[in-house]
This record gives C-alpha cells, sequence and structure tokens, in this order.
C-alpha cells in the first residue's frame, strides 16, 4: 500500500514538474481555453438538463390534463347511469311487479307493458349512450319482458353475481365482457359480444329480502371515450387497467406493436405506489413516459404512455451540435491565442532575459522603453526598484532606529502614570495626615477612575467594575455639587459578572449629572439617579433613570432615532450626550454596542419633561464566569 501511494505522489510530482516547464505563452492558451470551455461545458449541460426536464414535465401535464378531462367525462357517465338507476327503482308499479305474489292477470300484465314497460324504454332510448338497462328478478310470479326484464338464473353463472349479492344493496361497478343482448333461450350460442362498464345493484324488499338485481350498461368505448383515439399525438395512447389488471386497448393502434400491452402491465405493477402518478421506463431502448389517475368506484385506472423517442432525439441532436460547436470554438480560440500572445510576451521575454542579469549581479541594468501597458509598467517599477536598493536599505535602519524610539517612549509613558499614581498617592496620605479626609477620598476616587480610564487591556469588563467606576465618578462629582448627587442601585448580585463594553454606564450617568445639576431655567436641590439591572427573554436590562429636567418628546424622538440608525455617518446632525466631556457619548456608546454584539441590541432613551429620563441600555445575557447561569 505505501509502495502504491508512493508511485502515485511520484506520478503526481512528475505532472506538477511538466505543468510547471510549460511555457506562459502555453498556460495562457489553455487557461483561456478552460476559461471558455468549462462554462460552455456547464451551461450547455445545464440546458440540455432544464430542456429534458422541462420536456419531461410538459409530457406529464398534457398527460394530466387529458387524464382529468378524461376522468370529468368517465364522472359525468357514471352520474347518468346512477339516474338511469335511481329513476328505475324509484318506479313504485316495477315494484310491485318485481315482489308480485299471486299470478297476474291478462289486463295487469298489458296495463304494466303499456305503462311501466313503455316508461321504462323511454327512460333507456332518451339516454343513448347507455347501452342497455337490465332487471333480474327472483320471483316466480314475474315475467320476463324482453329486452329489459330478464330471470335471474340468467346471470347466476356471471363471475360478479356474488359480488354484487355481497355489496347488500350497494351499487358495484364492474368492467366485463358479456352479450350485447339476452336471447330467450338462454342455451343458444352467444355470437355477438361486447365489453361494458356495468352498474350492478342488488334490489331487495323493506323487510331486507333479495328481490333482484339491476344492470345499466354502457359500451366501453362510450364510457372510456378517449380509448379508440390518438390522445396526443401518433406516439401517445390511453388504456384502462381494471382490478384484475385486464387491460382494455385501441387494438387497431399500431402504438402496441412498438410496446406490447403485457411491458405496460408489468411497468405499472412494478412502479404504482402510493403518492405515485408517473413513472418513466424503457423497452427496446425507447424511453416511454406512463401517467395514471384512479376511477375509485370502478378500481380501476386510467392511463396514458407517451412515447420520449423523438423527445431524446432532440436532445441528442442538440448535444451533438453543442459539442461539435465547442471543439470548432476550442481550435479557433487557440489559434487567436497563440498569435496573440506571442505578440503581447515578447517584451516580457525581454525583461525576463534583463532580470536574469540582475539576479546575476548586475544591479546597473538599464532597461529599453517598453511602452506604457502593464509590461512596460513592470519594467519602470523593476528599474525603479534597482535605483532605490540602496535607499530601502537606509530606510530599514531607520525603521530599526524607530522602533526603539517608540519602545523607549513607551517606557517613559509608563513611567509617567506610575509617577502621577505615585503623587495621588502622597497627596491622599498628606490629607489623611491633615485629617484632610473628604480630600483624602476624592483623591482615592479620583486615583480609581484614572487607573480605570487609563489601564485598558481589555474592551470588556465585568458590570461591578464598571459600577464601581461609577461610584469613584460620583465621588469627585459630590465635591464639587456638595453631595446633592445620590446615586442608588438595583442590582443582583448575581449580574454583577455580565460581561459589558468598557465605559458603557458612565458617559450616561455624566449625561444625567451634566443635564440634571447644570439647569439655567431653576435652582436644582439635588438629582437622584437610580440604576436597576435585570434579565428579560435572554437579554440584560440596564436601566440608568434620573429625575432631572426631562426631554421635549420631539427631541426624544430624534435621540431614537439616531440610536436605532446607529451608524455615525446617518446620525451626526443628532448631537447626543456629553461628547465634549468625556470624548465617548451616547451615540458612541451605542455605536460600540452595535458593533460588538448586532443590530437588536443597543440603547433607548425615555422621558417625561419635567419629570423623568430614563436611558436603557439593552445587552446579550453573558455571565463571565463561566457563561449562563440559572436565575435564583
Amino acid at each position: 500500500m505505501n509502495v502504491m501511494l508512493k508511485l502515485s505522489w511520484a506520478k503526481g510530482s512528475s505532472f506538477r514538474q511538466r505543468l510547471e516547464n510549460i511555457s506562459l505563452q502555453m498556460k495562457l492558451i489553455i487557461t483561456y481555453v478552460l476559461v471558455i470551455l468549462i462554462p460552455t461545458i456547464f451551461f450547455s449541460s445545464f440546458i440540455l438538463n432544464e430542456y429534458h426536464r422541462n420536456m419531461i414535465e410538459e409530457a406529464i401535464s398534457k398527460s394530466e390534463y387529458l387524464l382529468d378531462i378524461e376522468k370529468s367525462n368517465i364522472q359525468n357517465n357514471m352520474e347518468q347511469m346512477e339516474r338511469i338507476a335511481q329513476l328505475t327503482l324509484s318506479d313504485k308499479e316495477l315494484m310491485d311487479y318485481l315482489k308480485r305474489t299471486s299470478d297476474f292477470e291478462t289486463d295487469e300484465l298489458v296495463n304494466f307493458n303499456s305503462n311501466t314497460y313503455y316508461n321504462l324504454q323511454r327512460i333507456l332510448f332518451s339516454t343513448p349512450t347507455i347501452s342497455s338497462l337490465r332487471i333480474f328478478y327472483e320471483n316466480p310470479y314475474s315475467w320476463e319482458m324482453w329486452p329489459l326484464i330478464f330471470d335471474e338464473k340468467r346471470i347466476k353463472e356471471e363471475t360478479w353475481y356474488k359480488d354484487v349479492l355481497a355489496q347488500n344493496g350497494i351499487v358495484r361497478w364492474v368492467i366485463y365482457k358479456g352479450p350485447k343482448d339476452i336471447v330467450k333461450d338462454n342455451t343458444a350460442v352467444m355470437r355477438e359480444t361486447q365489453v361494458y362498464v356495468s352498474l350492478l345493484r342488488e334490489i331487495r324488499h323493506v323487510n331486507d329480502s333479495h328481490v333482484g338485481i339491476l344492470q345499466v350498461n354502457m359500451q366501453l368505448d362510450h364510457f372510456f371515450s378517449k380509448i379508440n383515439g390518438l390522445v396526443q399525438n401518433e406516439d401517445s395512447q390511453m388504456l384502462v387497467v381494471d382490478r384484475q389488471m385486464g387491460a382494455y386497448i385501441n387494438e387497431s393502434s399500431d402504438f402496441y406493436k412498438k410496446l406490447p400491452v403485457e411491458e405496460i402491465i408489468r411497468q405499472y405493477k412494478e412502479n404504482k405506489n402510493e403518492g405515485v402518478t408517473s413513472f418513466q421506463f424503457k423497452y427496446m431502448n425507447i424511453p416511454y413516459l406512463c401517467v395514471f389517475t384512479g376511477i375509485d368506484r370502478l378500481d380501476s385506472d386510467v392511463i396514458t404512455v407517451t412515447s420520449l423517442e423523438k423527445s431524446y432525439n432532440d436532445i441528442y441532436k442538440t448535444r451533438f451540435a453543442l459539442a461539435a460547436a465547442a471543439l470548432v470554438l476550442v481550435a479557433i480560440l487557440s489559434l487567436i491565442s497563440y498569435l496573440l500572445l506571442s505578440f503581447i510576451l515578447k517584451r516580457l521575454h525581454i525583461l525576463r532575459d534583463h532580470m536574469k542579469k540582475v539576479r546575476q549581479g548586475e544591479i546597473n541594468v538599464d532597461f529599453p522603453n517598453m511602452g506604457y501597458d502593464e509590461v512596460g509598467e513592470l519594467a519602470h517599477n523593476f528599474r525603479l526598484m534597482l535605483k532605490k536598493i540602496n535607499e530601502l536599505i537606509v530606510l530599514a535602519v531607520n525603521k530599526e532606529a524607530s522602533t526603539k524610539e517608540a519602545e523607549l517612549r513607551s517606557l517613559k509613558n509608563q513611567i509617567d502614570s506610575h509617577f502621577l499614581y505615585n503623587t495621588l498617592e502622597n497627596l491622599k496620605m498628606l490629607a489623611e495626615i491633615e485629617g484632610q479626609f473628604v480630600i483624602s477620598d476624592a483623591l482615592t476616587s479620583l486615583g480609581g477612575m484614572m487607573r480605570y480610564n487609563l489601564h485598558w487591556v481589555n474592551n470588556h469588563v465585568q458590570l461591578k467594575d464598571e459600577v464601581a467606576h461609577i461610584q469613584n465618578y460620583i465621588s469627585v462629582m459630590n465635591i464639587r455639587y456638595e453631595n446633592k448627587i445620590n446615586v442608588q442601585y438595583q442590582i443582583p448580585q448575581r449580574l454583577m459578572q455580565q460581561e459589558i463594553l468598557k465605559m458603557t454606564l458612565q458617559p450616561i450617568v455624566e449625561n444625567a449629572v451634566k443635564y440634571g445639576m447644570n439647569n439655567a431655567d431653576k435652582v436644582v436641590e439635588g438629582i437622584e439617579i437610580i440604576i436597576k439591572v435585570h434579565e428579560r427573554n435572554g437579554s440584560i436590562l440596564i436601566e440608568i433613570t434620573d429625575n432631572g429636567i426631562g426631554i421635549p418628546q420631539w427631541r426624544l424622538a430624534e435621540i431614537n432615532k439616531a440610536f436605532l440608525l446607529g451608524h455615525r455617518e446617518e446620525s451626526s446632525d443628532l448631537p447626543l450626550g456629553n461628547d465634549k466631556g468625556t470624548g465617548i457619548g451616547l451615540r458612541n456608546v451605542n455605536q460600540r454596542i452595535r458593533m460588538n454584539y448586532g443590530k437588536e441590541y443597543g440603547l433607548h432613551a425615555e422621558s417625561e419633561e419635567g419629570k423623568y429620563t430614563r436611558i436603557t441600555v439593552k445587552l446579550p445575557y453573558l455571565i463571565l464566569s463561566g457563561g449562563p447561569q440559572q436565575n435564583a
């Protein structure tokens, strides 16, 4: 196995080497040919497949349309036969005749023949598509009246007789080959037979006793009107298959000389499944399409079989024509590409020779003017590259020096920040020594704020860190406003580890302080800020509410519109928040949240002028220590 793999790898490597050794001109010719040939093959295959699929779908649609028409005609014929049966069974005098319990008088027979029997004949003659109406009785007192009323003994040998009795008065539909006429002498030879579709129904007495059997016949070629004609064209035929898998066809059609009925029945048995109404098969290398629909009450299927030979031949011809066109196209394209590339690559070969000289150490090689196209531009740039090799060396040295200088500056900044922290710490200690604890606390808060702002290792922090920063900020601001700012925190302990972007809440609190305390319209006694955090539907909502002067409704609509747009360029005409104070305004906070977590998150403002302002921050529920946790 390993030997075979090594041989395969060696062959692959050899092929790659031969491919790499091919000239650029030949590679480009092959590329052009493939660029044209591959899409041509792909789209040709796609078009042919679509044509084939559409051809099949169109053939199925035509067959289904014809089957729907035929099924509608069949339904009309069955309803017509049922009406004849209903009219016959609703004739009271006929029922009395069949249920007679005594011998008839001559005048009674004459009267029955003149009236009831005549009405039955008139019903029959008024419907010319009905071949015959036959009533079979089992009554010793009744008389046969040809061609409508017969003794039941004549049909007891029929295959359907027992099945009709088993239906208990329910209509049974059958297809059978029977006599055209029933002669009085039932021993005589039936010289002429006909295929019928029969409605058969047992006639029962009110006491549920057997009276006789009603039969309404219609010739098969009338019942299935499309069987004896060409359904779509000379390559399509319709046939009927009954419950015993007997087939009824147009026997004069040449269609069945190419495709025997037995083969159709065999394919029908193999492919008929629940939910399947069409299938394809081949016989003698000729493709056929079979579409069928069921006649439930007759327990039979009407089938259309269509030869697809001509359609497939058209596809084969089209495929051959496309293949021939592709080959001609490849030949023409190869010749044109060879001639054009020979001209185009001539200067490239010259450039290659000069580059070989440079590789051998001739740095001062001068290139001739090669024009202003891509090859000329390549030569010009290569010339400039050679002239600036020394400059690049100098730049590399300067870059290294600059890197060292940047490292020194970074170290100096660190030293400066540590110096500032140490200075604040010394001032704090002096204030404590002097008993100035307010100043000491303010310096502590200020130092905490500076560390939080300057120590920017990660964009994401825990909620408790942001809350601590807000506490430091409020402590410093209360020095200025004489402790008039009161902040209440309604934050469950389990949500203190929620992930939040650094400097998300402080700009909102700063906004509340700025517009709540710096109010020129009235004297402010103080401001109360409530920070409430809760979970809802997999998200964290942080509500920051102040009892300041509020925001007018038109301004509130502009603010929320800017929050919804999210992008700075779309909302630059709506200045929000304390942008000048912190450098990170509400708009930037909203934009950072949307960029990090998605457009469904961000800020939303609520306010009632003169009463309150509430900014709601929506974030995904994400606990930094181990992911989402169960609710307490």
